[in-house]
């Protein structure tokens, strides 16, 4: 037997049971065409049955739909079922709000579950190759990822297997070239704006003069760090069976007593906060670091009545000597939707997100005005401290507002000010606007603020604030 196909055979073992079904996702590539010829050379003898799945991003024109052609031709030749799906991922991206890629990636997998389950199938297989895993824990790196990123992909995840993760791109293509087997070529794969590309190309040749064995390091390390993990998420996952309190029945509200939290070490705190978030949304995508950290700062400071807004309508709330957490229901957004009246306190310094994840609020305190960065009015601001208050809320625009607009001498009805700014009707409601303890606007985000809150020479303290969205029209 070649002496690829016999280590694919060794990996094959653990993976595909005799009788499964086992859906391939094809781009057309080298590793996805290589393990389709791989897993329909051992479907026979291993008795498992085969069906090819592929997207077309159509990201590149002519070529997208020459690459999905070449699929459905490699499936005909081998006789095999063949699944196609044929979607903009550019605009589906937009809608999403993340990058192409990641918006692919989304795309990608929802499509193979589906076909999957019509299938009545067992197992996704996916071509990652070794070199996928090394450019994967290194972009995980420069990201700033924990032990999870550093393990990087998973060879068994659910449903979805990975045959050729410990096995290089060359040793495809070798095996390819050998069978005279053709295969696509994707013009993206060059393209220096993408991450992992930068780091195909340049990083890893790079690392490479200073050590040339640093992709079997990476893989070795990656191993230990999956281990370390594993170790790591049980203990998290025995301690919330433990320990975790639900108010409902529908376990979407859960208190933590403080002091129980606290006994806990910090890294132990930190996944128990992710896994209460995943239990209570059933997924673990819009919660970041930042998040984590303020949770943690809400119990290392427990206030009752203390709460955050964190994304998937999560609120995070201080009463007494608990946290709750509270996964607001479709019901509870649409009446928070409707009624724009309540405020939410900002919090200073640091991170807030406003209701329903419209925006998230960053504050920061300057000594001196040499500590600007470059300010950008459309979604950034600095405001005299001393004048502000460490109160500072955030609302929308309600009937009767005023505020003395940055150079104005009195003020101005907002409704007034909106008009002149020919900002539209329907959007005004839908602009943040910071006040003081006693209601004082002192910004209207993205527009201008209030005169008598602006820096000057006799400013003490700069409150800096800056919202991650620009509002446009």
């Amino acid at each position: 037997m070649d002496s690829f196909l016999k280590k694919i055979s060794e990996v094959l073992h653990d993976l595909i049971v005799p009788g499964e079904k086992v859906l391939v996702g094809v781009s057309g590539g080298a590793d996805s065409i290589a393990l389709l010829y791989a897993l329909h050379h051992f479907s026979g003898i291993r008795k498992f049955s085969l069906f090819v799945a592929h997207i077309n991003h159509m990201a590149r024109g002519q070529d997208s739909y020459d690459d999905a052609c070449f699929v459905k031709g490699v499936a005909d030749k081998l006789s095999l079922p063949f699944f196609l799906k044929e979607i903009d991922v550019e605009k589906e991206r937009c809608k999403i709000k993340t990058s192409f890629q990641d918006a692919a990636r989304i795309i990608r997998y929802q499509y193979f579950e589906e076909i999957l389950n019509s299938l009545g199938g067992h197992k996704i297989a996916l071509g990652h190759s070794a070199d996928d895993q090394i450019e994967t824990i290194l972009m995980n790196l420069l990201r700033g990822s924990g032990l999870k990123g550093l393990a990087g992909i998973s060879q068994v995840r659910g449903n979805i297997i990975r045959p050729f993760l410990k096995i290089y791109r060359k040793e495809l293509e070798k095996f390819l070239v050998k069978k005279g087997i053709s295969f696509r070529h994707d013009s993206s794969n060059l393209s220096q704006k993408y991450l992992r590309n930068r780091v195909r190309h340049d990083l890893v040749p790079y690392l490479e003069n200073y050590n040339p064995g640093i992709r079997r390091g990476l893989q070795e390390m990656s191993e230990i760090a999956r281990e370390d993990d594993a170790l790591l998420s049980k203990m998290t996952r025995d301690i919330f069976i433990q320990k975790s309190r639900f108010q409902d029945e529908n376990e979407k509200i859960l208190v933590w007593d403080v002091n129980d939290f606290q006994s806990y070490p910090v890294a132990l705190r930190k996944r128990l906060i992710r896994e209460i978030y995943y239990r209570i949304t059933g997924n673990m995508l819009e919660i970041t670091a930042q998040h984590v950290q303020q949770i943690i700062h809400l119990f290392n400071e427990p206030k009752s009545g203390k709460g955050l807004n964190i994304p998937g309508r999560v609120t995070v709330t201080c009463s007494y000597r608990s946290i709750v957490f509270e996964r607001l229901n479709e019901k509870t957004k649409g009446k928070l939707k409707d009624s724009q009246q309540d405020s939410t306190q900002i919090i200073i310094p640091g991170f807030t997100e406003l209701p329903l994840g419209q925006m998230q609020v960053e504050t920061r305190i300057y000594d001196q005005k040499k500590d600007f960065p470059a300010l950008d009015p459309s979604r950034q601001a600095y405001l005299d401290l001393g004048k502000t208050g460490l109160t500072v809320k955030a609302r929308f625009f309600r009937p009767g507002d005023r505020f003395c607009p940055l150079g104005m001498s009195g003020s101005k009805k907002l409704k007034s000010f909106f008009i002149d700014r020919k900002v539209p009707r329907n959007l005004r409601f839908q602009i943040p606007i910071l006040t003081n303890a006693v209601d004082d606007i002192i910004w209207v985000y993205g527009q201008r603020i209030s005169h008598c809150y602006r820096v000057t020479d006799n400013t003490k303290k700069i409150l800096f604030v800056q919202g991650n969205k620009t509002i446009n029209y």
